[in-house]
């Protein structure tokens, strides 16, 4: 299998969707464990597919499975490291994970 980073837009969206229609499957079947690994390739390739250019340094995100709006301080790959608001400690999300919509899972 390729890694995300070799993939192309639409082998990006295939392989989302894929994802999505395989956590859908393991929800059912209430198999929590590998839905949580099924969630994180998703929003891996998500950030592959979306990159860095749609989020800015300085703003502020939502964050999956987040309530506090996360701020961004640099970039590093797909990854946006930062801190969330009211907290000294910095930490890193794959861009995918920084969003206003819900996400499919």
């Amino acid at each position: 299998m390729k890694r995300y980073s070799e993939m192309t837009l639409a082998e990006l969206q295939m392989e989302m969707e894929r994802l999505r229609r395989e956590a859908e499957t393991l929800r059912k079947r209430g198999d929590m464990v590998t839905l949580g690994i099924l969630e994180q390739k998703y929003f891996l390739a998500k950030s592959y597919y979306l990159g860095t250019k749609p989020f800015q340094i300085g703003r502020r995100y939502r964050v999956y499975g987040h309530d506090v709006p996360f701020e961004i301080e640099y970039f590093n790959g797909v990854f946006a490291w930062g801190r969330f608001q009211g907290s000294t400690e910095q930490t890193g999300f794959p861009v995918g994970m920084l969003d206003t919509e819900t996400p499919p899972f």
